[in-house]
């Protein structure tokens, strides 16, 4: 069993329906009890409403799925019932040598993006009382009002700001790998039946070389170039991603195996023409498509085919798209 009072933030171990199996000192300290007083008892205890439906219908399906979650911004209730912002992590570890599979989480108490609503309702508070004594002066409860308006409105600005930051890859203003699994754990609910989609795995030929030999500003200047075309490529319901180094993702939701084909088409095109000191350009692509019931893994089955499909492309010649097999559920269907 882990010596979790070791270690130095606040962390406790579940089973996979969420039932306490040990908690160190430090979340204790957050939440209020002893270990004992915790063990056996649902994690849910420990949140209030929004966050208990928040764990339900997000947390562990994607714990389901990908095995881990990160940087999840919520809420435990403390020990006097003051709400207490955290960050959280999660990893699912698998059942090994006759033990069953756990959860391992790590809390982090997050103040710092509490300020922000804090801050909100401090000046909502302090218009409001002075707008009660300054009744009968109304250009200053104007100027209040105009006060108020502005700060809040700084606020939600800087918010959406971190919200859009968090899922955008800084280099190329492609949408990174969480907005992927966001969109297409978006997608699966709305997409019918059956479910109908494809997936781009992209990954540029040979591009160690172009760091190696002409340096990383020339090879992050290739990667934007890339990105580039690969948003002209892609329809304008697509979704185009860095999944990180060389890889890109293009997402096709509705999209079948033969308009895979076509968006990969004039891909490689685009692609072509761009040029470095080494000279041009190739992409290897790997193309997966899904056609059948709806299914809480189909990010991680199409990624795995991709890249198996990503592969052959490479070992084929490299600057060319290899359509995986047929995915299970496609099979089925």
């Amino acid at each position: 069993m882990l010596a979790v009072d070791d270690i130095p933030c606040a962390l406790m171990v579940t089973d996979t329906q969420g039932h306490v199996l040990r908690i160190n000192a430090e979340l204790l300290r957050i939440v209020g009890g002893c270990e004992n007083d915790w063990r056996g008892r649902s994690m849910e205890q420990m949140l209030p409403p929004a966050g208990r439906l928040f764990t339900q219908n997000y947390i562990f399906p994607m714990l389901h799925q990908e095995q881990r979650v990160k940087e999840l911004y919520l809420h435990l209730v403390g020990a006097g019932g003051t709400p207490v912002p955290v960050m959280l992590n999660a990893t699912r570890r698998p059942a090994a040598d006759g033990a069953e599979a756990t959860i391992v989480w790590a809390v982090f108490v997050a103040l710092e993006r509490s300020r922000f609503e804090a801050e909100l309702i401090q000046a909502r508070a302090d218009a409001e009382g002075l707008a009660a004594r300054l009744a009968a002066s109304s250009e200053q409860v104007e100027r209040l009002n105009r006060e108020l308006s502005e700060r809040a409105r700084k606020v939600e600005l800087r918010n959406l700001e971190l919200s859009e930051l968090s899922l955008t890859d800084p280099l190329t203003g492609l949408k990174n790998r969480r907005a992927l699994e966001l969109a297409v754990h978006a997608w699966l609910p709305a997409a019918g039946q059956p479910c109908v989609g494809a997936l781009l795995l992209v990954d540029v030929d040979h591009f160690k070389r172009v760091n190696d030999s002409c340096g990383h500003a020339e090879g992050d200047r290739a990667l934007v170039a890339l990105a580039q075309r690969l948003r002209a490529s892609a329809r304008t319901t697509d979704l185009v991603v860095r999944l990180g180094g060389e890889e890109f993702v293009l997402w096709l939701p509705g999209a079948d195996a033969n308009v895979a084909r076509q968006v990969a088409g004039r891909l490689h095109q685009g692609v072509r023409e761009l040029r470095t000191p080494l000279g041009a350009l190739s992409v290897s692509v790997g193309l997966a498509a899904w056609h059948g019931p709806a299914a809480e893994d189909v990010l991680s089955r199409m990624l795995r085919s991709a890249d198996k499909a990503v592969y052959e492309a490479k070992a084929g010649g490299r600057d060319r798209t290899v359509c995986a097999e047929p995915l299970p559920a496609l099979a089925q269907a």
